[in-house]
């Protein structure tokens, strides 16, 4: 803007917007005509012409002149458009015009507002999409155009000089402001952030680690590079060189460097709950009409309070305003992992959930504000009232009897019981007031096992109640046996090998044999 307080003429900010500010060819020509230069020429000589005129009023201290072309600067669609334009332009057409690598600024990141997106001047058709963890500033430098590369390896280089660009020196300082790296393939349509699948950048002979694929095969995850912490800010006439070496392509791509000014995750998590809000009268008349819906039978749901990302309680629940169920996830942990590689999909409906979109739940934020941190699920009724999930406190699960004595209800456990050397396993006895059809009766199981059980173990096993110590869960195995097989006794072996009799055993002794007599000759 110009400065008019010590008859001071501030040129700067017009030039800068008459190289990066978007105008298209038609606009440069009117501006042109109206001051009464020239129209014709490429994008870069008509933008020239206007740059000498102001630098002329400036120099000449015209100021109703001055005021004039950067009114028409600043407003150009008030400029009306001249006669003989159709000549001149046909004419312009006429002549062949190289292809302008300038790229400008006409969108979001202006904080002056604009359009939704920015185009590069020498192609219309590309435009980035916007995003909201940065506000682009400025343009440093020409965009590089990267030749289309089948086979060879190919390195396009760009130098900035701080001296240059005097947004540069603040950047040294402002930690909010960050230079960053962009690059778009030449297609139609806005453009997400794309760089050849086979490339590497290096500032000033350093490669930066940085991610230029994005997810994969996901478009739009890929972010810009941050070059900042490379860049040498001084001294200002120093050249930093940034290359990016690529191979492997079959499309044209731009190469392009801006100022960018960083937005924090938690002024966007501020500004989203300051923004869209679905209220909780809109949500409980949204529950109530499902509930009236005769083909939908309705049922309490539960409805988790932590979030499906962090795991974490949510804080500030958010879902877009196109997701038509009620979990919510939590703002800031979704925000930081759309920081980290921006998909802006729904976690719970995997719908798109673009930042303009989201919006504050104020039904689920009223649940965690009357509820206790410690609370992670409450139950809704289909009518939209809210409970506790008290299941667990309501029903406890069962524990062991502190007097170490088990239940009679324990149908499938076997007791195990010592008689001397033996040892006995059978099945529990069931209690005379529960009989059951096919079970054998309390009488009928003791007659069975009464020879085998001594009296100490049968007085015992009478009662309703069983140690604990001495009952096992058998119900993973099917071979349950009443009588265990008794083995016979081992037989003792002396040191020979033979079995020593004893003195009852009579030991039988083989006769002799009997004598040979030969007759004499």
């Amino acid at each position: 803007m110009a400065s008019m307080g010590a008859g001071y003429l501030d040129v700067e900010p017009l030039v800068r917007q008459v190289k990066y500010g978007g105008y298209v060819n038609k606009l440069l020509q009117n501006i042109c005509a109206s001051e009464g230069l020239s129209k014709l020429g490429v994008k870069a000589d008509l933008q020239q012409r206007i740059i000498d005129k102001l630098q002329h009023y400036v120099k000449t201290k015209n100021t109703p002149a001055y005021q004039r072309l950067k009114s028409m600067i600043e407003h150009p669609s008030t400029i009306l458009p001249q006669a003989g334009m159709a000549s001149a332009s046909s004419s312009v057409a006429g002549t062949p015009v190289p292809p302008s690598p300038y790229l400008g600024l006409n969108g979001p990141y202006n904080t002056g507002g604009g359009a939704s997106c920015f185009r590069p001047l020498g192609h219309p058709r590309i435009e980035f999409k916007s995003s909201p963890y940065f506000d682009i500033q400025e343009q440093i430098g020409n965009p590089s155009a990267c030749e289309v590369m089948t086979q060879h390896r190919h390195t396009v280089k760009m130098i900035i000089r701080p001296q240059d660009y005097p947004i540069l020196s603040k950047a040294s300082s402002d930690e909010t402001l960050r230079v960053m790296v962009f690059c778009a393939g030449e297609t139609a349509g806005r453009q997400d952030i794309s760089f050849p699948h086979q490339s590497e950048i290096k500032v000033n002979g350093g490669e930066v680690k940085a991610n230029l694929r994005g997810l994969k095969n996901k478009p739009g995850s890929t972010r810009p590079v941050d070059i900042t912490k490379e860049l040498r800010f001084n001294p200002q006439a120093y050249s930093n060189s940034v290359e990016m070496t690529y191979a492997l392509t079959n499309k044209k791509f731009y190469l392009i460097i801006y100022v960018v000014k960083a937005v924090l995750v938690a002024d966007l998590v501020q500004k989203l709950s300051t923004g869209k809000r679905i209220s909780e009268a809109a949500v409980l008349e949204d529950m109530r009409s499902k509930a009236r819906d005769t083909d939908i039978v309705a049922t309490a749901s539960a409805l988790s309070l932590k979030c499906p990302l962090s795991t974490l309680r949510i804080d500030l629940p958010c879902r877009s305003i196109a997701c038509r169920h009620n979990q919510c996830f939590d703002a800031t942990s979704y925000l930081q992992l759309q920081e980290q590689g921006p998909t802006w999909l729904c976690p719970i409906c995997n719908n798109p959930a673009p930042f303009e979109h989201l919006a504050v739940d104020e039904y689920v934020q009223n649940i965690l504000k009357q509820t206790s941190k410690s609370i992670d699920q409450v139950i809704i009724q289909p009518d939209g009232k809210w409970e506790l999930n008290a299941r667990k406190k309501d029903n406890p699960q069962p524990s062991r009897p502190s007097d170490g004595v088990a239940s009679d209800s324990d149908d499938d456990l076997v007791e195990i019981t010592k008689s001397g050397d033996n040892v006995r396993m059978g099945t529990p006895r069931v209690a005379p007031s529960l009989p059951t059809n096919g079970t054998p009766s309390h009488q009928s199981r003791e007659q069975s096992s009464s020879s085998s059980v001594p009296a100490r173990d049968s007085l015992g096993s009478t009662s309703g109640k069983r140690p604990i110590s001495a009952v096992i869960d058998l119900t993973s195995s099917g071979d349950e046996e009443d009588e265990p097989i008794a083995r016979q006794p081992k037989r003792q072996f002396t040191g020979n090998g033979y079995g020593a009799p004893s003195a009852s055993t009579p030991v039988y002794r083989p006769p002799p044999p009997p004598s040979l007599t030969y007759p004499s000759r």
